[in-house]
């Protein structure tokens, strides 16, 4: 693997260093709130943080796709120069995500019950989750729009933008953290109101591009084309199979904190903090991630065969180099970090424990998040589907029928998940090309 960059590569990098930058600031958030709690001298705080955490994001991520879909097919239609068809997608897309928000919060009391039901944590842990959970559920929609948005700007290759708003968003969250904790006093619930104040900021974002976006001035759509069930169900059978995918990934988390939990507060700690960890690594690899759905999406637009090939290279080249560095990043500066985080011994050294799992973890990864980025580029979801159903039944068979019960055969099970991921992915991206079936 070359160290020397192309004007391609060069171009790769224009594109993800900025999603790469706002990506880092999203987890950077949950970083914060866990210091907020860590320093307030219990264990049930981080803890409560974690399962309100794990709990929101199950939802969000089951969800996660709406970003990703709407920049597969965005830049599929800005490669193919289709505007008119890009505008719709954009409506269709808008409509699906409303239609979710609602079904949501009308029923978030017994989505909130439920899942904190399935928990294995104290009843103290529970209580203060469920009302982090109540505020921020709210937040769902802005945070559907938002993502909506930012998929139309990495789409349209203006990752800049991208980054602007996401960079803004998380350090409002971040400074209103501060605020409500610090100054006002607020405990677990000022976590929550600070998340749901910042997230609704993205309005004044989407009114900006109302204004800005000149192109689609002239274009005139009829309602019965944005209401159309045919041109809808389309996108919805796409949303279905990256529901599923999106869905059995954050079962497999959901389950890793609930299993976690079982194991006691000070393990639901320390677990809590080495995901936030990992969530840090995940995002910033994401902006390659990103980069490979723009850049496969468009060149599936332009059924451009070498451009496909140089795409799939470059983001895939640039994702194990970021790894590496990430590796080496936190293997050098790990333990400085978790006491900035806690000052809890217990949980610090449970955390020195079983931090080793992240780094294997953190390599695994790194193939699978690049790889469904090409994949959701060329919009084979149906793919992405299977891999995780076979990798998600693994993992769980795993867990629960074949490794004896402690907290570090639950991360091998979880290294075996994503290693398994990046295996198959990597031998169907293969079987794909040599068949010529991307474009």
């Amino acid at each position: 693997m070359s160290l020397k960059f192309s004007q391609f590569d060069k171009n790769t990098l224009g594109i993800a260093l900025p999603l790469i930058i706002s990506n880092i600031t999203i987890p950077l958030v949950g970083l914060v709130d866990n210091i907020m709690m860590g320093h307030l001298g219990s264990t049930i705080f981080i803890g409560a943080i974690g399962l309100g955490s794990i709990i929101i994001s199950y939802i969000l991520f089951s969800f996660g796709f709406i970003k990703s879909i709407t920049t597969g097919l965005v830049s599929q239609n800005a490669g193919s120069r289709d505007y008119q068809n890009l505008f719709l997608t954009i409506c269709h897309i808008l409509l699906i995500s409303s239609f979710i928000s609602l079904i949501i919060l009308y029923f978030r009391f017994y989505i909130i019950d439920f899942s904190l039901g399935l928990m294995n944590s104290s009843i103290e842990v529970k209580q203060n989750s469920k009302i982090y959970l109540e505020y921020r559920i709210w937040s769902i929609p802005a945070i559907f729009l938002r993502d909506i948005l930012i998929g139309y700007y990495i789409g349209t290759q203006r990752t800049k933008i991208a980054m602007s708003i996401s960079i803004i968003v998380n350090l409002l969250n971040i400074i209103l953290d501060y605020y409500f904790i610090y100054i006002l006093n607020f405990s677990i619930e000022g976590v929550a109101i600070a998340s749901l104040i910042s997230e609704y900021s993205i309005i004044f974002f989407v009114l900006y591009a109302l204004m800005f976006e000149k192109k689609y001035k002239n274009i005139n759509l009829h309602y019965k084309n944005i209401l159309s069930w045919k041109l809808i169900k389309n996108k919805i059978i796409i949303n279905i199979d990256m529901f599923i995918r999106s869905f059995i990934l954050m079962t497999c988390f959901a389950y890793f904190m609930s299993k976690g939990a079982s194991y006691g507060n000070v393990i639901l700690a320390a677990n809590t903090i080495l995901l936030n960890f990992f969530f840090i690594f995940s995002h910033g690899v994401d902006g390659f991630a990103h980069a490979s759905e723009v850049l496969v999406g468009d060149s599936v637009g332009k059924k451009n065969k070498e451009l496909l090939h140089k795409s799939i290279s470059s983001t895939g080249k640039f994702s194990i180099y970021l790894a590496i560095l990430f590796i080496i990043f936190f293997s050098l500066f790990d333990v400085p970090l978790l006491n900035v985080i806690t000052d809890v011994g217990t949980i610090l050294l449970s955390a020195q424990k079983h931090i080793m799992w992240l780094y294997l973890i953190f390599f695994s990864a790194c193939i699978a998040f690049w790889l469904d980025g090409v994949f959701i580029g060329a919009m084979k979801t149906k793919l992405l589907r299977n891999v995780m159903i076979l990798s998600g039944s693994v993992f769980f068979i795993l867990e629960i029928f074949i490794f004896e019960q402690n907290n570090h055969n639950l991360w091998a099970a979880f290294l075996v998940f994503f290693t398994l991921r990046s295996m198959l992915l990597g031998y169907l991206l293969s079987f794909n090309l040599k068949r010529n079936r991307f474009i």
